[in-house]
Parts: C-alpha cells; structure tokens; sequence
C-alpha cells in the first residue's frame, strides 16, 4: 500500500512542507526509516537529528520547518504518527458472522455485522452490539450487556451480569465480573460474602491481557470511559476508577478504593482498600497507597508508604548515604576512645 505525503497530510490534517506527490509506502521509525518511509519527532531538538535520518518523510511540530525533508507539520506529532500507522495498517476485522464451533444460547439475537469466534460461548440474555468482535473462546455469561464495535479478544471470560460499553478491547485471558475476595471471620473461619453486585465498564476503555476485574459485593465496580488498564492488573470489588485513567502492569487496586479523573499510577503500584486518588495525581513505580489514604489532586507520590516526590527524593538521598555515615561514625566513636583514654591519664 502506497499514499502520497499529500494524502496523507489530508488524513492527518497536516501542512505539507516540500514535495507533496513523493510516495511513502510505510511507517517506521527513524532507527530503521528508508527513504520511502515516514517518520516522526516530538520536539524541534530532535527534529533537527532527524533530518539526516533516512526517512523520507517526517512528521514535526508546527514550529520546525527545513528544505532538507519533506515535512508534515501538525500540532501533535505522535498522535498524527498514529493516525498514519491506522492509514497504512487498518485493523483487521474477521469476516462477520458465527463459527460453526461457537454456541449461542436459544433467543440470543445477533447484529449482522458481529463476528463470533471458534469455541465462543454466549449465554442466555446476551445483548451483543454492532460490529463488535467476540473473539475464539470467549465466554460471555447470562445477562451480559456488550456494546458497539467492541473487541474481545480470545479466552476472555465475561461473568454473568457484566455490562461493557461501545468501542472497548479487552485483550486474552482477562477475567471480567469474577467474585470479589471478601470473607467474614467467625470461630477462626473464613465464611464467604456473597458478591451479587456488577461490574460496569464504560466507553472507550482498553484492558490489557490477563487483567483480573471484580465484581461488587452488593452495588458496583466501575471503570469509567477512556481509562486503559496494562497487562496483569488487579481491580477489586466495589473500586471505582474514573475517567482517563492510566493503569500500568501489574498494579493492584484495592476493595473500595477510588481513583478519579486522569489518574496514572504506574507499573507494580498498589493500593490498598478505601483509598482515595484525587484527580490528576500520579503514584510512581512500586509505590505503596497504604489502606485510607488520601493523594492530593495533582500530586506526584512515590515509595512505600507512598509520600509526596520531593520528600521521598530527600529520604532516598539520605538512606544511599548511610554506609558513608556509618563509616564516619564508627571513625567518631574511635576518636572519641582515644581522646577519653588520654583523659584518664591526665
């Protein structure tokens, strides 16, 4: 497939500096760039770089301009650079229809142009919405409600009573609207609170491969649209996350806890129950959120327990100085042996 920096800049909404008809047959990146490639750069330092790239083309801020390239100028280069990979590399979308291994439950209507894979199995009072994609090996319980143009990935399971909204992807082996991990104690026994609440995910949303989901015990979790959840995660029960939330692999999430609008937390995060992470925070790799917490709107949090950047940074600074400190002080009680044995002479 081959486009002209003219259509493309008419995709992506560009302004062409240089020769418009030069044909590009691929995205790359300036690494591995050849002559008939596209490429990108974020900032006018690197841009200049990457004029002596092979690239042929080069996607740049609005402020970078040069005669050596041909240029696209946008005001969001790795955003227009994905419109352009979509240009080049539409998704595939397998053939509508249901295969003839897949079992759909008596009574269960299916839009014309949703596709069901080998081995799926949906259950009674499926709704299932247009064009979406319900991969080989999935299981969808009763009740489920799966909206438009979604994408299921194979070997998900979708727990009776799940609601997903449109345009969501949810990658293999996740486990959505599973129980909740909550027990009551009696006689050093552990007896099961019944989970009967749902799991409600909204538009947009994207969850990585095995990400794990609970149910809530008795009203809902929710995951509100636009958040993208990494490979790996843990959500508990009864956990609300909002809108545009960024969850990087193998983060856990406590029962109760909430993350509202715009939240990052990243890879190895954990967040114990009934904390709060006000809008717009981050908690840095590996931090610790211990149970009740309140983050700040906008703070940046890091360590175990979690504490605001500046002060962690101070307290690491001190702890990597410890062995020097040690030394100096074991010098100190020396010298002050010394100085007291010749005390006692005097």
């Amino acid at each position: 497939m081959t486009k002209t920096v003219k259509e493309i800049a008419a995709h992506i909404g560009a302004t062409v500096v240089g020769d418009g008809s030069l044909v590009i047959s691929d995205v790359a990146s300036l690494e591995s760039a050849r002559h008939e490639t596209l490429a990108f750069v974020e900032s006018k330092d690197r841009a200049e770089m990457a004029l002596t790239s092979a690239a042929g083309c080069l996607i740049v801020p609005t402020s970078f301009t040069s005669d050596l390239k041909t240029l696209l100028q946008v005001d969001h280069p790795k955003l227009a650079f994905a419109e352009a990979m979509r240009f080049f590399h539409p998704d595939h979308r397998p053939t509508a229809g249901v295969h003839t291994s897949a079992i759909v439950a008596a009574g269960v209507t299916l839009p014309d142009d949703a596709s069901v894979g080998a081995g799926a199995v949906i259950e009674q009072k499926v709704s299932i919405g247009s064009g979406t994609v319900i991969g080989a090996g999935v299981y969808v319980g009763e009740g489920c409600v799966i909206g438009a143009g979604c994408v299921i990935h194979p070997n998900v399971t979708v727990y009776s009573g799940t609601t997903l909204g449109d345009k969501i992807i949810v990658h293999a082996g996740s486990v959505l609207g599973s129980d909740g991990f909550g027990y009551v104690q009696k006689d050093g026994m552990h007896h099961k609170f019944p989970q009967i609440g749902r799991l409600i995910i909204e538009d947009d949303v994207e969850i990585g491969a095995n990400v794990v989901i609970d149910r809530a015990a008795l009203d809902a979790t929710i995951i509100k649209q636009g958040t993208k959840i990494d490979n790996l995660t843990q959500i508990a029960h009864n956990v609300f996350i909002g809108e545009h939330c960024a969850l990087s692999a193998q983060v856990g999430v406590a029962g109760s806890a909430r993350l509202e609008n715009h939240v990052t937390l990243a890879g190895q995060v954990g967040v114990a129950d009934h904390v709060t992470i006000m809008e717009g925070a981050i908690v840095g790799a590996q931090g610790g959120v211990p149970t009740g917490k309140r983050v700040q709107p906008k703070q940046i949090v890091w360590g175990t327990p979690a504490r605001p950047l500046t002060e962690f940074k101070t307290q690491y600074a001190a702890l990597s100085r410890l062995p020097k400190w040690r030394t100096d002080l074991a010098k100190l009680k020396a010298r002050v042996v010394e100085l007291e044995a010749k005390l006692d002479k005097l």
